[in-house]
Order: structure tokens, then C-alpha cells, then sequence
């Protein structure tokens, strides 16, 4: 007993002594950093194995951690433990930002620790792009922008808008956004395929983020002054997985303003609103022909502007030429570097006289964003020969009939084959097609009405109704007979014809099948003419189909049978019809 004591001893000395050892401590490596810099912060708990509080950071975010380390010690009979855990932190903004207390219960007790102040200066890089800058501030984890190529430009210049998507999220899913209307600009999406997240990760003020460019459009501002584009509205699930439906978040991006410069008065004369770079190209098919043949005149602008935007130039042409609309033909790319290509008018010119004609040198105005002044492309005078037209020729050369124009409707083609015409005077008041018209819905409610009476006397008469249709019922059952005996089927075919002739005696007489006996058909037909030996006959027809359908052998063949009982039903009916 006294050996067992001396070995407890030990052990509750050292539980005095770990109780009395017990501390819980914060410290930072250090307290002043610039924003995007990183500050780490541990967090450690002696000689305790009770779970602690993580502390409020106040405002700082979490790089990575925490990450949590554990150790014990025993040396010299006395033992220790400790349990430490690990953040780094950063600030994305200047500030004074104060790290809250991590508290612990143990036993009755709460114990914390001090809070910790950290001075975040002025960042020594500047953030590529304020709006990430800005958004990061909304929500460090998640956060989206609307970025424009330049925020001020001219009226018709083009510009791009990127709408972008941050994400420190591992897990993130995308269910819906939306894209903010355009308010006073021409918007042309470009194709950017699958929206995914880019190769490598994008790092803000110290942070590392996810990044997928959601969209990306061209705008061309179409009036001056300060335009505004609303905030894109998004909704993402983070964190689903198989055990976990994720949390729906909401989030919204920055708006953009965009100031538009009126373009520069005066305008030359000409100028129809390309702004841009361009050049122009203007050639004709041949120079030298007869008259009412057609010339093609081809003229092309090409280069990066707002080509899309592009109006038909007006050409000033000889008055003895007939022009049509130009065909149009666009050969324009949508990318990120804005809107390029050419888009080529080409016009149908017809001289009518022969002579020569000096088309002079056409001219095209448009902006130059680079210069800020207007140009005047001018294209190489042209000169066309019109020599007299072929006398046999019996008609010039036409555009498509989809070139032509319809003028004015007031000449009619003269309508030949079926005219329907009809009489002068004829009036359809009064004629055979409007009385018939005119009779014929009180007719067929006439009509309506003698059905309906029909239908609910008969239905009010449930005797006679079986009376006048027994001749049809059995019909019915004669064909049934009929089917079994094509078929060979010999039960079939004598129990059809059995129900045939008793079911029509029962409808006849107002009674069930069961009571047609031979008296009752004695007394059904005893007023008839020849009354008993139609009977006797039934009577007879009767007792062979029933002695056919449960003897082993038949004495008459079935067809006989089957027409003895037609020509008795039909006997019947007659008779009983008078």
C-alpha cells in the first residue's frame, strides 16, 4: 500500500504543476507593414488541450492559415504542452486595424489574449487596375469589374468594355448575370468562347485570385457627355460539394462612366459620322461601254472604325446614268482590339446616252480619333466612255428585281383568266344564296329540337326503347354467331345464336332472358297471324341450339342453323311490326 502511494505522488505533483503553467498568448512578427504586405500572426495555448476562439481580425485577410501545431514535453519528471495555431494576414487598404482577443474556457474561467494593433501604410506597388484595387475592397474573397479601354473619347469612337470575375474560391459556380443595359451606346459582343478561369493567378494588394473574363464588348458612344454603365449583378454558389450544398452569394461589380466629346463643328460637307481610322478604294469593272449597259462601281472603306455604323455614301453622278441601291458587302472582325475590316458599297450605274462622262473624283470624310481633325480620303478621277447601244438590243441589261423600287402604286396590271365577275344590278339581298343562308339556322335549331324530343321519349321509355331496337340487338349477335361459325368455333357460335333469338323474344315481350319459357312466347304471339306456328317454330330453333351447345355431337349443320334464325328473326319482326 505504501509502494502504490509513493508512485502517485509524482503524477499529482505534476498536474499541481501544469495547472500553475497554464498560458495563453498572441503575437505578431510584426506590427507595420504597407497594404499588400503579408503580417503572421500565432496564436498559442500552454499546458491546456481545450479548443480556443479564433480572434476577430479586425479587418485583415486571411493569405493562408490557419495552420495548427501541437507538441508535449516531458523532461525531469514534469510535463508540458503546446498548441499554437498560424495566419497570415495582410491589409488591403491603409489603416489601423486591430486584432481582437482569442479566448479559451478552461474550467470555470475564461482566459484571452491581448489584442494587437497592426499600422497598414500606403502601398509601395500601385494595383494595375484600380477597379480590382476597389473591388477587392467590397469583399477581398469574391468580387467582379467593369474595366473601359479609356474613360473619355469622342462621339462614334470605339472603346472596350471587360467585365471580369475574382475569385479566391476553390469551388465557385456561376448561375446567372446579368449585363447592364447600354444607355446612349452601339454595343457589339466579341466572341470569347467558353467562359473559363485564365491559366495563371492574378495577385491584388498581396492577395491571389482566380481570374475569368465574363465578357468583353465593343461600345461606340452615339451621343456626348458623361454616359454611365450600371453595375453587373451577379449570383454564385462557392463551396458545393457532395456533402455540402454550397452558399449562394450575391454580388454586384463597380459602375463606369465614360465621358463622350462632341465632335468638332464644322463638319465638311460629305461627312456622315465614321469615326476612325480608314481608307477608301473606289474602282469601276470597264471605263468603255454602250449605252443602257450596266457599269459596277465599287467603293471601299477599310480600316478600324465603327464600320458597322457606316451609311451609303451619296455619289454625285451624271444625270444621263441611272444608279440603284448599292449592294453591301461587310467583311468586318469583332475582337478584343476593337472593331476592323471593310465594308465595300457596290453600285449599279446605267448610262442611257452615249458620250463621255467624268465621274470626277469621289471623296469620303470621316473623324481621325489619332489626329483629332477630320480627313477627306480622295479616290483617282474616273472617266467612262459610253458608246450608241445595239439597235437589236431590246433591252438593257436590269439589276435583280430585289434592287428595284416600288415608286408609286396608282398603275395596276390588267387582270386576265378567272375574273368571277358577276352581273350589274346583282345584289345577294333577296337571292337564292341569302334566303338559304337565312333559313338555315332556325332549321337546324328545328331540327335540334325534334332530336332532343325524340332522345328524352325514348328515354322516358325504357320498354319500348328495348321494343324497337330488339331487331337490331339481335343482328348484333347474329353477326357474332356469324364470326364464330367463319372461325369454327362451336361454343361461340351456338351460344350467339341462342342469345340472338332469346334476347330478342325478351325485348320483345318486355321481360328478361329468363323468362322468355314457351308459354310466354305461346302468349307473345298468340294475336299474330300465324302466331303458332311461328312459336313453335322459335320454340324448336330454340331447344337445338340449346341441346348444340352442351351435347357432344350436332344434329344440323351450323349454317343451317344460322340461317334458319335469320329468316326467323326477320319472320318476327314483320309480324310483330304490324
Amino acid at each position: 500500500m505504501r509502494s502504490i502511494l509513493l508512485a502517485l505522488v509524482p503524477f499529482t505533483t505534476m498536474g499541481v504543476a501544469c495547472a500553475q503553467e497554464i498560458s495563453f498568448t498572441a503575437k505578431v512578427d510584426r506590427q507595420t507593414i504597407a497594404a499588400g504586405e503579408h503580417v503572421r500572426l500565432t496564436v498559442t495555448l500552454v499546458n491546456a488541450k481545450e479548443a480556443f476562439t479564433a480572434p476577430d481580425l479586425g479587418g485583415l485577410v486571411i493569405v493562408q492559415g490557419p495552420y495548427e501545431q501541437s507538441s508535449f514535453n516531458y523532461v525531469n519528471g514534469r510535463m508540458s504542452s503546446t498548441v499554437s495555431r498560424t495566419w497570415t494576414l495582410t491589409g488591403t487598404r491603409e489603416g489601423r486595424f486591430t486584432i481582437g482577443p482569442a479566448t479559451v474556457r478552461i474550467g470555470g474561467g475564461i482566459i484571452q489574449t491581448e489584442s494587437i494593433t497592426i499600422e497598414v501604410g500606403k502601398a509601395v506597388a500601385r494595383p494595375q487596375d484600380p477597379q480590382a484595387a476597389q473591388g477587392q475592397g467590397r469583399d477581398p474573397n469574391l468580387f467582379a469589374t467593369i474595366a473601359l479601354s479609356r474613360n473619355k473619347g469622342y462621339v462614334g469612337e470605339q472603346i472596350i468594355a471587360t467585365w471580369t470575375l475574382y475569385s479566391r474560391y476553390n469551388n465557385l459556380e456561376l448561375s446567372r448575370y446579368d449585363v447592364p443595359k447600354m444607355n446612349g451606346f452601339w454595343a457589339e459582343d466579341v466572341d470569347l468562347g467558353t467562359t473559363s478561369w485564365q491559366d495563371k493567378l492574378e495577385t491584388i494588394n498581396g492577395l491571389q485570385y482566380r481570374v475569368a473574363i465574363l465578357k468583353k464588348q465593343v461600345l461606340l458612344p452615339q451621343r456626348s457627355g458623361k454616359l454611365r454603365i450600371e453595375p453587373l449583378e451577379l449570383t454564385c454558389i462557392v463551396n458545393r460539394s457532395f456533402f455540402n450544398r454550397g452558399q449562394q452569394l450575391e454580388l454586384k461589380s463597380n459602375a463606369v462612366e465614360f465621358t463622350a466629346q462632341e465632335l468638332p463643328t464644322p463638319a465638311p460637307t460629305g461627312f456622315q459620322g465614321a469615326v476612325g481610322e480608314l481608307q477608301l478604294n473606289v474602282r469601276v469593272d470597264r471605263s468603255d461601254v454602250k449605252a443602257n449597259e450596266a457599269v459596277e462601281l465599287s467603293l471601299k472603306l477599310s480600316g478600324r472604325s465603327n464600320l458597322k455604323l457606316l451609311e451609303t455614301p451619296r455619289l454625285d453622278l451624271p444625270a444621263d446614268f441611272d444608279s440603284y441601291d448599292p449592294k453591301v458587302t461587310d467583311k468586318i472582325t469583332v475582337n478584343a482590339n476593337g472593331m476592323s475590316g471593310s465594308r465595300e458599297f457596290q453600285y449599279l450605274l446605267i448610262p442611257r446616252y452615249e458620250g463621255i462622262y467624268d465621274l470626277g473624283a469621289i471623296t469620303y470624310s470621316y473623324f481621325d480619333t489619332k489626329a483629332g481633325a477630320y480627313r477627306t480620303l480622295r479616290a483617282d478621277p474616273i472617266t467612262i466612255q459610253v458608246d450608241a447601244g445595239d439597235a437589236t438590243q431590246a433591252a438593257p441589261q436590269r439589276p435583280g428585281k430585289s434592287d428595284v423600287r416600288v415608286l408609286d402604286r396608282d398603275i395596276r396590271y390588267i387582270r386576265t383568266g378567272d375574273l368571277g365577275l358577276r352581273p350589274k344590278g346583282w345584289l345577294l339581298h333577296g337571292s337564292a344564296p341569302w334566303l338559304a343562308g337565312m333559313a338555315t339556322p332556325p332549321l337546324a335549331f328545328l331540327l335540334f329540337l325534334l332530336i332532343r324530343h325524340r332522345r328524352q321519349r325514348d328515354l322516358a321509355d325504357p320498354t319500348g326503347r328495348r321494343r324497337r331496337l330488339a331487331d337490331r340487338v339481335a343482328r348484333d349477335r347474329l353477326k357474332q354467331a356469324q364470326d364464330a361459325l367463319r372461325n369454327a368455333d362451336r361454343a361461340t357460335f351456338h351460344t350467339a345464336l341462342s342469345k340472338a333469338l332469346t334476347g330478342y323474344m325478351a325485348d320483345k315481350a318486355g321481360v328478361s332472358p329468363a323468362e322468355v319459357t314457351p308459354d310466354r312466347v305461346r302468349t307473345t304471339l298468340a294475336a299474330q297471324p300465324d302466331g303458332a306456328a311461328l312459336a313453335q317454330e322459335f320454340l324448336d330453333l330454340s331447344a337445338v341450339c340449346d341441346m348444340a351447345r352442351f351435347a357432344p355431337v350436332e344434329e344440323h349443320p351450323r349454317q343451317e342453323l344460322y340461317d334458319r334464325a335469320a329468316r326467323l328473326i326477320g319472320r318476327l319482326e314483320q309480324t310483330l311490326r304490324t
